[in-house]
């Protein structure tokens, strides 16, 4: 998302193949998710990140919701 003072946002939404191999959690996997929510951060995004699991639970949408009118509110 680009606003319009030039402020940059990645929304990321991690299912269990973010972070794992099979049902194992691959340590790997998520040293590389970490090393690119730093380069994103430093190449100046604001990085927001979702697990799938969340989205999937009662009220994720009201959550969201709440989120993106945050979002916007801190962002414009």
């Amino acid at each position: 998302m680009l606003f319009s003072d030039r402020k940059r946002v990645v929304i990321e939404v991690d299912g269990k193949h973010h972070y794992s191999v099979g049902t194992t959690a691959s340590p790997r996997l998520y040293s590389e998710m970490a090393a690119e929510d730093r380069r994103l951060k430093l190449a100046g995004y604001h990085v927001f990140r979702f697990g799938g699991y969340e989205l999937s639970q009662p009220g994720a949408a009201s959550m969201l919701a709440g989120f993106f009118d945050e979002i916007y509110s801190r962002m414009s």
